[in-house]
């Protein structure tokens, strides 16, 4: 009767070495695309839950019959919002904030850790127009809702013309833009190689 050979009894030391050099150069090769994938999710997630919040703001303010606004402030590592009521009938306005006229319904809200990979800002190097089609000026101020940096929602669907920009830190960028007259949002994603914004 044949012995079994030992080939059989199972798999060399150069084998597990080759296996194993195979495995982490797949390893490699894949995890900047792992986590490429992973920084566009946030970038959408993020996009998807700041359009959805905006959109609870303008049904607040359709529901209550008042304006209700969002002001955006912008730190040096950090995007935090804050909620505010019209107070006395002069829309949202910063020194409104400041006495207490207009009150606080929600916020301050910290976005620093929700979103891990995204930036508020524009990715380095980044060259692009407006998704309108008009320049886009200061690459420091990705928060364009005026010089108060408040989007305001009337109750008669109108709200503050403006766009909120983040990005990756590297290659990707998307938009929520909010329209004045009907107060509707639009999100756009840039595609670096055609250089263009496409509409979600």
């Amino acid at each position: 009767m044949k012995r079994p050979s030992r080939r059989t009894a199972g798999y060399s030391l150069v084998e597990l070495l080759a296996v194993l050099f195979i495995l982490g150069l797949l390893f490699a090769v894949g995890l900047p695309a792992l986590a490429q994938i992973s920084a566009q999710m946030s970038l959408r997630t993020a996009c998807v839950d700041l359009a959805s919040m905006l959109n609870q703001v303008r049904a607040q303010a359709a529901f209550n019959g008042k304006d209700v606004g969002v002001k955006w402030q912008l730190t040096e590592d950090d995007l935090i919002y804050t909620v505010y009521e019209d107070g006395n009938g002069n829309g949202i306005l910063s020194d409104d904030i400041r006495r207490g006229v207009d009150p606080r319904v929600v916020g301050p809200v910290s976005l620093k850790k929700r979103y891990p990979g995204i930036t508020f800002s524009f990715f380095p190097g980044f060259k692009g127009t407006d998704p309108g089609g008009a320049p886009i000026g200061d690459l420091s101020d990705p928060i364009r809702f005026g010089r108060s940096d408040i989007c305001t929602f009337s109750p008669i669907g109108r709200a503050t013309p403006g766009s909120l920009y983040m990005s990756n830190g590297r290659d990707r960028q998307a938009v929520i833009r909010v329209s004045p007259m009907s107060a509707a949002l639009q999100v756009y994603d840039w595609v670096p190689g055609a250089r263009k914004w496409t509409k979600r």
